[in-house]
Formats: structure tokens, C-alpha cells, sequence
């Protein structure tokens, strides 16, 4: 045997760590779905394994609770958003608080036109005995670190009298309230109007409007 050559072999246990990391990602897609279609309650780790093909046992193992398989959902639905917005704002920096949190508002905006279920899936959290705590699970990980990041862009821009004064986290969510629209409302905008949120030249013609309302022109003094 030649000299530093190992006695074992890593290529099986190489893959045996991509099957179990391609397993837990086809869990994690299914369960995705099943929440959002479902709820958290009415969801079961034995509806995901049927979809998913495996079994109830390799779930659970994987993902002991269902309360843990909801959060390894949401971890990767910030992730994903993570991952789009840092791919929007490395294409270009944008001088200013203002040009920045277009930048934020886009990204998520886009995220969730690309990310339909998202929405659905986020609005189950307060369901059955423990939705306060995956509310405040999601708050601890993910919405408070958001805001925190917005808060400072928000006030500047404030200061600069580029948006209305008042208390930042209400503006916040003013502007994440506008940018959920085309994915919440889209059926009724379809039924009043026609216009299917899907269709690239509607997210277009939302985001010009957004500039007119939020990131164009100064606000006027009082």
C-alpha cells in the first residue's frame, strides 16, 4: 500500500451525506407546500412522508417534531430571501438611506411574486395552542433582525424628509404591507380586473407606482 493513501475509502460516506442532505430538502419542499396549503395544524408528518415518498420514521428522524420541521421551513425561507436580496445588492450598491431601502423593498418585493406560497405558509404561524410561540420564534430569528437592518435607513431617510416622520417600525411594515399586495391580493385583482399578479409587466407597472408613492420625490414640509 502506498505511503499516506488512507485505509478507508471517503466516497460512500460522501454520499450517503448528499442522499441524506437530497432527503431532507425534497422533506423540506414537501413540507413547505402542506403548510401552506394546510396550516400548521391541520399539516401531518405523515401527509409530507406520502407526498415525499419516504416514511413517516425517516421524517421523524430527520425532523423529530413537526413544531421542528416548521422552523427548518422558515429557516429556509429566509434563506432564500437572504440569498435574493444579497444577489440584488451586489449587482449595485445604492448611495443613500433612501436608494437602500429601495433596494430592500425590491428584493423582497420580487421574492414574493417569485415565492407564492410564501405567504401562506408564514400566515400559519399563529395557529393552534403554540402559535404565540412560533410568533415569537420567528420574531427572535428573523423579524426583528429585518427591521433592525431597516430601522436606521428608515430614520435617516426621516431625517432627510424623504419619508413621513413617525415611529419607524410602523413605516416598516406600511412598506412590507405594500410589497405583499400583488401576492396577497392577486386573486381579487385578477377577478376585479384581469391583471394576473404573475405577469411580469403587472410587477412592473406595481413597482413604478411604488417609486411615485415611496422613493421618488421629497415629502412635502408641514
Amino acid at each position: 500500500m502506498m505511503a499516506g493513501m488512507s485505509t478507508s475509502d471517503p466516497t460512500p460516506r460522501r454520499r450517503e451525506q448528499q442522499r441524506s442532505a437530497d432527503t431532507k430538502q425534497a422533506i423540506l419542499r414537501t413540507a413547505l407546500k402542506e403548510f401552506a396549503d394546510r396550516g400548521f395544524e391541520a399539516a401531518s408528518m405523515r401527509a409530507i412522508a406520502e407526498q415525499s415518498g419516504l416514511t413517516h420514521q425517516l421524517i421523524a428522524y430527520h425532523f423529530q417534531s413537526k413544531e421542528l420541521l416548521w422552523q427548518a421551513v422558515a429557516s429556509q425561507v429566509y434563506e432564500a430571501l437572504a440569498q435574493a436580496r444579497e444577489g440584488l445588492i451586489g449587482r449595485e450598491r445604492a448611495d443613500g438611506a433612501l436608494a437602500q431601502l429601495r433596494q430592500e423593498f425590491l428584493a423582497y418585493f420580487q421574492f414574493t411574486i417569485e415565492q407564492p406560497q410564501l405567504h401562506r405558509f408564514m400566515m400559519q404561524r399563529r395557529e393552534g395552542a403554540h402559535g404565540e410561540d412560533r410568533q415569537e420564534w420567528l420574531a427572535r430569528h428573523f423579524l426583528r433582525p429585518h427591521f433592525e437592518r431597516a430601522r436606521p435607513l428608515i430614520k435617516a431617510a426621516q431625517r432627510a424628509g424623504e419619508l413621513p416622520r413617525g415611529e419607524p417600525v410602523l413605516m416598516y411594515y406600511a412598506m412590507v404591507s405594500l410589497a405583499n399586495t400583488l401576492a396577497l391580493m392577486g386573486p381579487d385583482i385578477a377577478a376585479t380586473s384581469g391583471l394576473e399578479a404573475a405577469d411580469p409587466k403587472t410587477s412592473k407597472a406595481y413597482m413604478k407606482l411604488m417609486d411615485a408613492l415611496l422613493f421618488s420625490k421629497p415629502v412635502p414640509a408641514r
